[in-house]
């Protein structure tokens, strides 16, 4: 079972690896830079070409990924009860981490490339007015208001994680501490039953204290009496 789980951590390292050395290409595309009004056509179109490959490659990648995850989910499911069980559960919600940046990394360099094309378009057939222009630039920046939005959502389901990880963390070590409790009541218990003496001790003591109980409660009981007879006179 151990070999199984090493060998699904190593196939998601590598389609990490890959997915990362894809969008490295991909942001280069981006970072590349508008091409001139009236430019060659052809080049823009080069450019979608190269787009359309590594997206298409970046998008099959994640989905594999994703599957992947899924199965590493559903092993640790499947073996929860396992002493290494918390381990398991934290690599699977890193892995799930890391492909949850890339889809967001992923889709914010394809809008911008997407937005970035459109434009070159334009610019390579001569015929942009400002009205496209500016409905393009508004597009642009809407998506990426909506991408910032999605990162502030993906960092607080991190944090929640994080809580929620800390709050199992105390509940383990409570359940710990309420076992190890119950494991001194038991011996207690059996101590009593093997020494019967000191069952004994621990009953008179109990009686004992019983008494000194009832003793005190009636003194403070006929003090109390007495006080009001002496108030009410």
């Amino acid at each position: 079972m151990s070999s199984d789980w090493d060998e699904m951590r190593r196939k998601a390292r590598l389609l990490e690896n890959e997915i990362d050395s894809k969008l490295v290409s991909l942001n280069k595309i981006n970072s590349s830079g508008a091409v001139n009004f009236n430019a060659d056509h052809s080049r823009v179109v080069n450019k979608r070409a190269v787009f359309e490959s590594l997206s298409s490659d970046v998008e099959n990648l994640i989905s594999k990924l994703t599957k992947l995850n899924n199965d590493m989910t559903d092993y640790v499911e499947m073996n929860k009860s396992q002493h290494n069980g918390p381990a398991l559960h934290h690599t699977v919600r890193r892995h799930r981490e890391i492909l949850r940046d890339y889809g967001t990394e992923f889709n914010r360099a394809c809008t911008n490339i997407k937005n970035q094309l459109e434009r070159e378009d334009l610019l390579s057939g001569g015929s942009t007015s400002d009205s496209e222009f500016s409905a393009i630039n508004n597009r642009a920046k809407s998506s990426d208001y909506l991408l910032r939005e999605n990162d502030s959502i993906n960092s607080c389901d991190r944090l929640v994680d994080e809580h929620i990880s800390i709050a199992m963390s105390v509940k383990e070590n409570l359940q710990s501490q309420k076992s190890g409790l119950g494991d001194i009541n038991k011996r207690i218990q059996h101590l009593t039953r093997k020494y019967p003496a000191i069952n004994n001790v621990i009953n008179k003591i109990r009686v004992k204290k019983r008494k000194d109980t009832i003793i005190l409660a009636a003194v403070i009981s006929t003090c109390l009496i007495l006080l009001f007879i002496y108030v009410m006179h």
